[in-house]
């Protein structure tokens, strides 16, 4: 892991500490495979579903509406695709995205694969603060 992504990984985990949960909160899940990933463009920031600004450096996903429970913002997931691995956190809602499919931000498309016009991706994610 990169120094770079060591201190984006740490911010996220300053983030999630902070965030409360309710006792119905989604607990451990297997991993989700064959999802679909997208690349999606918050511009220059824009405030998603679990009420921050997404930042466009950011790795971030968002889940479909069928996976959503408010519960579930801000928690981390770690993502697999290929040979990469990457953790990101759920800070929106993807009104177009199937079951298990993740919209996914550009930078975080682009670590998996540099080239945008690829998408969907294919990988593997799981809650990863149980």
């Amino acid at each position: 892991m990169s120094f770079q992504h060591l201190l984006s990984f740490l911010s996220v985990i300053s983030l999630v500490a902070a965030a409360p949960r309710a006792a119905s909160d989604v607990t451990a899940t297997e991993w989700t495979t064959d999802s679909k990933w997208t690349p999606y463009n918050v511009d220059e920031g824009y405030r998603g579903a679990c009420g921050r600004f997404i930042y466009p450096s950011e790795f971030g996903v968002a889940i479909s509406v069928e996976d959503y429970q408010p519960g579930l913002c801000n928690r981390i997931v770690s993502l697999k695709s290929g040979e990469k691995h990457a953790f990101s956190q759920i800070l929106d809602v993807c009104a177009n995205c199937a079951k298990g499919d993740l919209n996914i931000t550009e930078r975080l498309f682009k670590y998996f694969n540099p080239d945008l016009t690829a998408a969907p991706l294919v990988g593997d994610w799981e809650l990863a603060n149980n």
